[in-house]
C-alpha cells in the first residue's frame, strides 16, 4: 500500500538513487521509517523482529509517499507489500508414478531370499560331502559334480541378486531425476507467472531473471524471493511511480544468531538483491559508491618496522588490505611495488577494509613460511584497540562464541552453535573516551568479523564497536585499530613487538 509522506520541501528530492549496498539514508527514508515503526509498535508487539525495506517514490502528479515490506518475513498486514514469494502461485506438483520402485524392491527381496536360502542349503550339502569323504565310503566323481553344481547355481543366484540391487539403484535414480524435473518444471511455471517491468519498460519473468543463478540452490532462491525491495520497486513501476530513495532498518527482537540494533539502517544484501536490482534499476542514476572511490591512490606506505626479512605497514581505515572487486589501491600491491625483488607471496594476514593498523609482510620465502606456520599455530599475538558503544559489566574477561558465514547476507557472519567454528577473544577495559568504552582486544583465533560480532552480540559484550555498519551503527569510521603484533623473528628467533599509534 502506497503511504503518503508529508515533506516540507518537495524540491529536496534526491536527484539520484542511493547505492543500495553502501549508503546513508535520505531524510525522507528516515521519516518513512518513523511511520513504519509506529505502525509496527501498535500492531506487531509480540511478533518476531525483522528487516523492513522502504522505498520512497513520487507519483505522476508529484505526491511523495512510500512502499514498505518485511524482508524474509511473510507479513499478513496490508500495510506491507507482499514479497514475490507471497505472490507466487501455489505449487502444483503432479503425482509421480512409483510402481517401478516397488517392483524393483520386490524383485530384489526375492533374489536375496533365493540366494540366501540356496547358500544355506549348499553349506549343509558341503558338510555332508565332507562327512562322506571322512568316512572313506563315497563316489568321488559324484561329489565333485554335486559341488560344481552347487557352486554354479550359487554364482548364478548371486549375479541375479546383484542385478536386482543395481535395478533398485536405477529405479531410485530414475525417481530422483523425475522428481527433480517435476520440481524444476513447477518452479518454471510459478516463476514465469510473475513478470517484472523495469525503468526502461523492458519486461522479464522471475524465471528468466533468477533460475539460472539460483535454480540449483532452492533455499537461496526462496531467500531471494522473500527479499522485499525488488517487490517494492516492481510495484512502483507497475503504478507509474518514480523511485527516489531506499533503505532497510531493523525493528523488534533480534534473533539469537544475529547482532542488530533497533531502528538502525543497514546495507541491502548483495547476495539476495543484486540480480533483481540490476534488471529493475537498469539505466537509473545512482549516488557514487564510496567504497569504489580510489581514495588511497597516492597514499605513501606508512612503514613502522623494516629489516631484511620483514616489513610492517600501518594501514589507514577505509583502505583495502588486498585487491578487491573494485580496481582501487590496496596495501598489498603497494608493498609489491615497493619491493619488486621480494621472493614468495609476502602476504601473511589481512585486516578488514574499515579497520586500521598493522599489517606484516615477509620479504622472502623462508620468512613467509616460518611466520605463516606461527600464524596457523596461534603463536602470533595481536592487540586491537576499539571504542565500544556501551559500558561493560566486567573490566576484563573473554568471549567464546562460534562463528560462521551468514550464507544469505555475505559478508555478515553469525553465531551458530551447530556449524560455527570455535572463536575466542580476550578483552580488557582500558578507559573511557567521549562517553565510549575503550577496550583492548586480544584475539586467540582469527575468524572473519570475530571482534565485531563478539563485541556486538547479546551473548558477547552486547556493545557494538563504534562505527560498525554491519553489527552496530555507522559513524565517521570503524573505531577498531590493530595496535600491536608480537611474534618470534624467523631469523634471529628473538621476540619482536611492533606497534602502530592509535588514531583515535
Amino acid at each position: 500500500m502506497f503511504q503518503t509522506l508529508d515533506v516540507i520541501d518537495p524540491k529536496a528530492a534526491p536527484r539520484t538513487l542511493n547505492f543500495p549496498y553502501h549508503y546513508r539514508p535520505h531524510p525522507w527514508v528516515v521519516a518513512a521509517a518513523r511511520h513504519i515503526r509506529a505502525h509496527l509498535d501498535r500492531t506487531a508487539e509480540l511478533q518476531p523482529g525483522r528487516l523492513v525495506a522502504v522505498l520512497v517514490a513520487r507519483t505522476e502528479n508529484g505526491r511523495i509517499g512510500y512502499f514498505c515490506g518485511c524482508d524474509q518475513f511473510d507479513a499478513n498486514d496490508d500495510f506491507f507489500e507482499k514479497s514475490f514469494w507471497q505472490q507466487l502461485p501455489a505449487p502444483r506438483l503432479s503425482h509421480l508414478e512409483t510402481g517401478y520402485i516397488d517392483k524393483a524392491e520386490n524383485a530384489k527381496s526375492q533374489a536375496e531370499l533365493a540366494y540366501l536360502n540356496f547358500k544355506e542349503q549348499a553349506r549343509l550339502r558341503k558338510s555332508q560331502r565332507h562327512a562322506q569323504r571322512q568316512s572313506g565310503r563315497y563316489d568321488y566323481q559324484r561329489l565333485v559334480q554335486n559341488s560344481q553344481r552347487d557352486s554354479g547355481e550359487l554364482d548364478r543366484l548371486k549375479r541375479r541378486y546383484q542385478e536386482a540391487l543395481e535395478n533398485v539403484e536405477k529405479a531410485h535414480a530414475r525417481f530422483q531425476h523425475e522428481a527433480a524435473e517435476a520440481v524444476a518444471a513447477d518452479w518454471k511455471t510459478r516463476l514465469t507467472a510473475i513478470v517484472l517491468r523495469n525503468a526502461w519498460g523492458h519486461k522479464a519473468s522471475l524465471y528468466d531473471l533468477l533460475y539460472e543463478h539460483y535454480g540449483q540452490n532452492e533455499e537461496l532462491l526462496k531467500a531471494v524471493l522473500r527479499t522485499s525491495l525488488p517487490a517494492l520497486i516492481a510495484k512502483a513501476f507497475q503504478e507509474n511511480k518514480r523511485p527516489l530513495a531506499m533503505g532497510t532498518f531493523w525493528w523488534g527482537p533480534v534473533p539469537s544468531h544475529d547482532a542488530r540494533l533497533p531502528n538502525t539502517f543497514y546495507a541491502f544484501s548483495k547476495e539476495r538483491h543484486e540480480v533483481l536490482l540490476r534488471f529493475l534499476l537498469e539505466g537509473l542514476s545512482f549516488e557514487p559508491n564510496r567504497l569504489a572511490a580510489d581514495s588511497f591512490k597516492d597514499w605513501p606506505l606508512d612503514i613502522v618496522y623494516e629489516d631484511e626479512d620483514l616489513v610492517a605497514v600501518n594501514k589507514p581505515a577505509g583502505m583495502l588490505s588486498v585487491p578487491g572487486k573494485q580496481p582501487i589501491a590496496n596495501v598489498y600491491e603497494k608493498v609489491l611495488a615497493r619491493y619488486p625483488q621480494a621472493t614468495g607471496p609476502m602476504l601473511l594476514h589481512r585486516l578488514d577494509m574499515a579497520t586500521s593498523g598493522l599489517l606484516l609482510f615477509a620479504k622472502n620465502k623462508a620468512a613467509h613460511l616460518a611466520l605463516q606456520n606461527d600464524f596457523a599455530q596461534g603463536l602470533v599475538q595481536k592487540c586491537y584497540i576499539a571504542l565500544l558503544e556501551n559500558p561493560l559489566k566486567a573490566e576484563r574477561g573473554q568471549v567464546q562464541l562460534p562463528l560462521c558465514l551468514n550464507p544469505y547476507e555475505r559478508p555478515r557472519q553469525m553465531v551458530d552453535f551447530t556449524y560455527g567454528k570455535y572463536a575466542l577473544t580476550r578483552y580488557e577495559v582500558i578507559g573511557q573516551t567521549r562517553g565510549k568504552t575503550r577496550v583492548a582486544f586480544y584475539p586467540v583465533t582469527g575468524r572473519t568479523h570475530q571482534l565485531r560480532l563478539h563485541a556486538a552480540h547479546a551473548l558477547g559484550l552486547n556493545s557494538p564497536i563504534v562505527g560498525d555498519e554491519f553489527y552496530g551503527k555507522p559513524s565517521d569510521r570503524l573505531y577498531l585499530h590493530a595496535q600491536s603484533i608480537t611474534f618470534t623473528h624467523p631469523k634471529t628467533h628473538q621476540t619482536v613487538t611492533i606497534e602502530a599509534p592509535v588514531p583515535f
